[in-house]
This record gives C-alpha cells, structure tokens and sequence, in this order.
C-alpha cells in the first residue's frame, strides 16, 4: 500500500502558507503517519521557517526538496511562488534520505562516495531514487552553475545500473542562488536524495517536443559543457548560420540537440552564456567531442504533446495495473515558452491520469531515461513523468 498526500498552498505569506498546507496535510492524512516527503517551494520563501513547522508536526519524517520556477500539483495545478508538500505512507515501502554536499568540488567522487556510504547505511534493496541537486549555488557571493551531467555520473556509479533515479535540479536565480532541502535543514551547493525500497513499482517516461533542425554536424572542440568549435567553425558562427547576430535569449529559444553515439537519441542542451571574443558558447551539460549535434525548435503546440508522450511512455511501463501517485518534473524554460498556456501542461497530464494524487515542479535540468535505453540523464526542456505505486 502506498497513501500520498499532497497540500498545495496559495498563500503569499510563508507563516501562513505552511499553516495552510500542514492544515490540509492533517485533514487527508487522519490517523496515518507519514514516513517520507518531497517539499516544493519558490525562491522567496522563508524555507527555514518552513522545514521548522513541518519538523514540529512530523518530527521522524525523511524529507527532501528543492527551490523551483514553478509549482504543480493535484490541488491547485500550476502555480509560481507556492508551497507544495507530498507526503507518503506505507507498510511495506521503506525510505532513506541522503545528501552530498559541496557537490561543486570533486563533483563524481564526492556524489559517488556519498550515496555509496546512505547505501551501506540503509541496507536494503533500493527500487528508486529522487533527487533534486543544485544547479546555481551562490558560493562565496558568487553564483556559478553547476556540471549537472557530473552530478549524475557520480550519483549512478554510486548506485549502480539496477536503481531507477529520477527528479529534477533545484531551480533558482543569479541573485539569490538555488536552495535545497534535507529533512529539516536548508542547503546550497548539495544534492538530496531520497532511495525507496521494499515492493514499489514506477515507472518514468521523458519527451520534450524538440524536433532537430538545420544541418547535422559534430563538436570538434569542447572542454565539458563548454564548446568552441562545432564542424570548422566556432560555436557561435555555427549558431549565427542560421540566426544572425544573436544574444543568449535567442540562442536559447534553439537548444542544441545531442545526439547519442548511435544516433538513434537525443538529449537537449541549452544556453548558458556566450563568450564573443573565444566564440564560444557554455551548455547546461557536458557535450563531448566528437558527438554529433542539431539545433532544434518547438511550437507551444508541440511541447504540450510531449506531455500526452511522456505520460503515455510511463504508463506503457508500469509494471503493475494500478499506480497511486504522480510526481512530475517539467522544465523551467518550457514554463518560459509556453506563457499562458503552461496550466495546459497539467490539464494534459490529467486527462490520462484524472484520479491520482499530483506533485511536481519546474526545474533547471529533468532526470530520467534516454529513450528506450536504460541509462538516466540530465535532460533540458523536457517533461518528466514518474508512476508510483505497490499494485
């Protein structure tokens, strides 16, 4: 059995919001206590006075949680600035959070030595992982993105091929940074994650209604998600070919597709900032040499049927007849590209899952699966779709 509960509140004041949402929690949760949670809040938020009021009402939970550029959930779909908080039940599920910190230094084998360490810890058989790491830590007052695909490469060696990991990274600004959460403690530079075991069945599907443009060719010189050249020319002449003079916004609205060494996959990358005087161009994630690459575009349109794609994907491979829960993480700039229409996203979501309890949040960089590969990656302007369940 696994009981979800999700509390969503709309309220502008921190005090009162958490009141709000631990009020709903108690009315949906009567007699159960919750073992674990997934906290989802905005930037502005006082997040030390959120985790305090949630440590007073469910002292033993084992949570976690991020800072986001957008809420979503089953109680009042899409939202900016608000709290939500999912909280689980079970009998037979047992869950165990963890956190690497200072994830910007020695980034692989710190995330590997970390969850390695929560692993012999837990000692159990581990069916998913969620994670939420930071993306743009103010360290030292300055805010310096993070490698995100570093982040991943360490957290699956730590885990190994057999564990399901899927989240997405704490979203947040260039003035305030990002902020994650464990249990009660509010953190940057740092990735919690929460591992599930016992009889939990998920499944996750991933689509981000991208479609490559313009011709395909390969990066010839980059230093991990830095790339100077692509074919004979610099990055941004590559990009100039086909836009003109252009800033970072509107390289951005053309995410740079990167294809796996099969060709058969892509993941998205999008820009970061942009170097004139080298010509080059710095991605969310890394984009090795020799890998063959793409601009690509979307309509509004076409990323709302990446949403029917990644829902029907997970429920394609549910393992069982019956999920009871629904997290979801979907990207911060498709929030951007879709305006007014971004509620549509949720709307879409439902209509296939009209029942089931809904959480998510809007991320700077998706985690899930690659196609139909088993290999889980960062990914950007996609929707990630998580089924939950023990039938």
């Amino acid at each position: 059995m696994l009981k979800t509960v999700i509390a969503h509140s709309l309220e502008l004041d921190t005090s009162d919001a958490i009141e709000d949402v631990i009020r709903q929690s108690q009315e949906q949760l009567k007699d159960d206590n919750p073992q674990a949670g997934l906290l989802f809040a905005g930037i502005d938020h006082d997040h030390s006075l959120i985790l305090k009021r949630i440590k007073e009402e469910y002292p033993e939970i084992q949570l976690i949680g991020g800072t986001t550029g957008g809420e979503l959930s089953s109680v009042h779909g899409v939202t900016n600035e608000s709290i939500v908080l999912a909280l689980f039940c079970s009998d037979d599920l047992y869950f165990k959070t963890g956190l690497a910190e200072r994830i910007s230094e020695d980034t692989v084998n710190n995330l590997e030595n970390t969850v390695e360490r929560a692993k012999s810890d837990f000692n159990r058989n581990i069916r998913l992982c969620i994670t939420f790491p930071s993306s743009i830590p103010l360290i030292d007052g300055v805010c310096t993105p993070s490698n995100s695909d570093e982040v991943m490469s360490g957290l699956i060696s730590g885990l190994g091929d057999s564990v399901q990991v899927v989240g997405g990274c704490s979203f947040g600004n260039y003035e305030k940074g990002d902020f994650q959460f464990y249990n009660f403690g509010v953190y940057t530079d740092s990735a919690p994650f929460l591992f599930i075991s016992g009889s939990l069945l998920s499944s996750i599907g991933v689509d981000n209604g991208y479609r490559p443009i313009g011709k395909k060719n390969r990066v010839t010189h980059s230093d991990k998600n830095k790339i100077f050249k692509i074919g004979d020319q610099s990055a941004l002449a590559f990009y100039e070919h086909y836009l003109g003079k252009s800033d970072v916004q509107g390289i951005t609205e053309f995410p740079l597709a990167v294809f796996d060494s099969s060709e058969d996959h892509y993941v998205l990358r999008g820009a970061m900032s942009i170097d004139e005087k080298q010509g080059s161009i710095l991605f969310s994630g890394n984009v090795p040499e020799g890998l063959t690459v793409q601009l690509s575009h979307t309509t509004r349109d076409q990323l709302l049927e990446s949403v029917h794609n990644s829902v029907n994907s997970a429920l394609s491979r549910y393992p069982g007849s019956k999920p009871s829960a629904v997290l979801c993480f979907s990207c911060g700039g498709r929030n951007w590209m879709l305006g007014t229409r971004v509620k549509e996203e949720y709307e879409v979501l439902k209509k296939y899952l009209p029942d089931l309890p809904v959480a998510g949040f809007y991320a700077a960089g998706e985690i899930g699966l690659l196609g139909n590969v088993k290999d889980y990656f960062i990914h950007n302007y996609s929707f990630v779709s998580l089924l939950m369940g023990t039938e």
